[in-house]
């Protein structure tokens, strides 16, 4: 193996820098919210139509994560992201043309298939290239790559909102230095804005640019390349470090791992979709911000807490498996995560809505974070691109039955009671799954390091069968000494003097 030390390759830093850039556009991907009441008071659309083109995105980024990968193990970060953004621009410069009234299947082939193949392939290359350059720390590494994600999301919301607005007569549209003033919540946005349509083709052409330009930081390290002072975990000569896809589709570990990723992916998007009305019931008016904070205070509202800690918890819940393992970390986020589900209806002030936005932000971050993370541990990541979009299928999964499940339980008891016990308890099933991903995870770990034969041989064998007399035959005589087989043990009774 090469170290850092024989093989100048630069400052590794500038290739998390582009992966942070390029998930903070890919964020605002996820603020579909921002687009749905303008669309809604333009065409008159119903809130399940505007929707839907989300669960298309959605659904599509997962699928598109499988060929993306195997693209990127190939090529490489930088072109299969650059391609990411070249769609994501393209999917906002296409819908604002060809979307209207009779055409929102046209909403749906744009923003949701096109947007969707953006995410999938600008999502997981940057992750892939972080992991492969920092082995040591991929938790970490890992959540502070996706904290671009849930910041993108966050800062995007306020002034895309005043964006949005259609242009009222003798407003001026707001400059560069005003965007980032209302995006960082020092000033409050006005009354103008360009309308939806000219803010998709800005939105799209920026966006474009953004990912290229992250993506133009993106490399792989050379081959064999190790960090210093770096031991890489032992294997046997009988066991692969990289593994290819089929050959992950095959075994135990990796359906357990994305068997835990749907129960742990659907409890949070079941919960985070139903979140902004749950808590806009128990406030009513109210507010978590005091006044004195000024239009800062949209931070401290319960969607922004939650949005906060989303991130915070990429890198927190990351950072600590990498000291005590992927699956343990797993097993106390989703068990602390069910329990927190189960006490959420006797939440009932500002209070205790602030501390539940953020301990449910911070443990729904953590599941973005751990998964890639044990996938490149488990099956290499030489791989990863593609092993990681199959792992990935789960969260277009759950993409689906979250909302989902979320709405049926709500229209049939008109609460949210049950559809929170049903999350809390669809955690409690992903901290069962992560005892057995443990357990599988450490049955791996002790072939790899003895060997499949030392394990087989260290196991009980089963009791020779006897066999028992049947009734009406003679009983056979016993053997002699020398009808014994040689491998029979003989047996001497010594006399006791």
């Amino acid at each position: 193996m090469q170290s850092s030390q024989s093989v100048k390759v630069g400052n590794r830093w500038t290739v998390i820098i582009g992966a942070f850039i390029v998930q903070v556009i890919l964020g605002t991907v996820y603020a579909f919210s921002v687009f749905v009441l303008p669309l809604e008071m333009e065409f008159g659309w119903s809130r399940i139509t505007t929707q839907l083109a989300f669960s298309v995105a959605l659904v599509t980024f997962a699928i598109v994560m499988i060929p993306a990968g195997r693209l990127q193990d190939k090529f490489g970060p930088r072109k299969v992201t650059m391609v990411g953004g070249i769609l994501t621009g393209a999917a906002f410069l296409l819908a604002s043309v060809l979307v209207s009234a009779d055409r929102p299947w046209a909403l749906y082939l744009t923003y949701g298939v096109l947007g969707g193949a953006g995410l999938g392939f600008g999502y997981g290359s940057p992750i892939a290239a972080a992991i492969k350059w920092y082995p040591d720390k991929k938790g970490l590494i890992t959540g502070l790559t996706l904290t671009g994600m849930g910041a993108g999301a966050l800062f995007f919301a306020g002034p895309a909102s005043t964006l949005l607005l259609p242009p009222g007569e003798g407003s001026e549209i707001m400059g560069i230095a005003q965007i980032v003033l209302i995006g960082m919540g020092i000033e409050e946005g006005g009354g103008f804005g360009v309308g939806w349509r000219m803010f998709f083709v800005l939105h799209g052409l920026f966006g474009a640019a953004v990912i290229i330009l992250g993506a133009s930081l993106l490399r792989n390290p050379p081959a064999g390349w190790l960090p210093p002072d770096y031991e890489p975990p032992a294997r046997s000569k009988n066991t692969k470090q990289d593994v290819d896809w089929r050959e992950m589709l095959n075994t135990p570990l990796a359906a357990m791992l994305w068997l835990t990723f749907i129960f742990g992916a659907t409890s949070g998007l079941m919960a985070i979709g139903k979140w902004a009305p749950f808590v806009g019931e128990i406030l009513g008016d109210q507010t978590c911000a005091p006044e004195w904070m000024g239009t800062f205070g949209r931070f401290l509202e319960p969607v922004a807490i939650l949005a906060i800690f989303n991130a915070a918890g990429r890198i927190f819940w990351g950072r600590l498996s990498d000291w005590i393992d992927r699956p343990r970390a797993m097993m106390i986020m989703f068990l602390a995560q069910g329990m927190a589900f189960m006490l959420l209806p006797s939440v009932s002030d500002s209070m205790t809505v602030f501390f539940a936005s953020a301990w449910i932000g911070l443990n729904f971050g953590g599941t973005m974070a751990l998964f890639p993370a044990a996938t490149s541990d488990y099956f290499g990541s030489k791989n990863f691109g593609v092993n990681y979009g199959w792992i990935f299928t789960a969260y277009g999964i759950a993409g689906v039955l979250g909302p989902v499940a979320g709405a049926v339980l709500y229209d049939a008891t008109e609460q949210y009671v049950l559809a929170f016990v049903f999350a809390g308890m669809l955690c409690f099933l992903a901290a069962g799954s992560s005892v057995v991903v443990w357990g599988l995870a450490r049955l791996r770990e002790t072939i790899a390091v003895v060997g499949l034969d030392k394990v087989q041989d260290a196991a009980p064998s089963p009791a020779p069968a006897v066999s028992q007399p049947v009734a009406g035959q003679p009983v056979p005589a016993q053997a002699t000494r020398d009808e014994r087989t040689p491998t029979e043990p003989v047996h001497f009774q010594q006399s006791v003097k």
